[in-house]
């Protein structure tokens, strides 16, 4: 009996430091912070890294292929959107000049709203329900991992697109 409890706190965990989280990024919103363009490329490298490595310990069936590619394009679309939404300007001149990026509370009502409809979603899997239960986790699975690299990959790819545009013609971006 004392483990039902325990199971009923620690259900709510990831729920408790995703609030955290967020509750600390929008503390941060205000400030500026430098954007480090040659490293950029460092979140999609381990976001692909992961789910290459998951694939090879289980790959995905056909249907896991074409929900992990339907992941990649909403995560993609979701970042990209999120990316437009950050705030970019350029502080100081000439050879001191740095890009600097402020979080939008736009982009992170998004992510909230995203992971908000992936808790409302995971749980029933509605349109997956045909199946056995363990697939359906599977390609749910699938999904989110195609949505976490669509996010990584296309949100760097737009920001990196910003700053490089603004650095060339040095401009102010509200």
């Amino acid at each position: 009996m004392g483990g039902s409890a325990g199971a009923g706190w620690t259900a709510h965990l990831p729920l408790l430091i995703f609030a955290g989280v967020m509750a600390w990024r929008f503390r941060n919103l205000q400030k500026a912070r430098p954007l480090r363009l040659p490293l950029l490329w460092i979140m999609p490298l381990i976001v692909t890294a992961a789910l290459c490595l998951a694939v090879a310990a289980m790959p995905p069936t056909g249907p896991g292929w074409l929900v992990l590619a339907t992941g990649f394009g909403v995560g993609g679309g979701i970042g990209m959107q999120r990316s437009r939404l950050m705030r970019l300007h350029i502080e100081g001149e000439e050879a001191e000049a740095r890009i600097m990026l402020r979080q939008s509370p736009l982009a992170l009502a998004l992510i909230l709203a995203v992971f908000a409809a992936r808790r409302m979603l995971l749980p029933t899997g509605a349109a997956l329900q045909d199946s056995h239960p363990s697939a359906t986790a599977l390609l749910m699975t699938d999904a989110m991992f195609g949505l976490v690299l669509g996010m990584a990959v296309l949100s760097r790819m737009v920001l990196w697109q910003r700053a490089r545009a603004m650095a060339v013609a040095h401009v102010f971006d509200a």
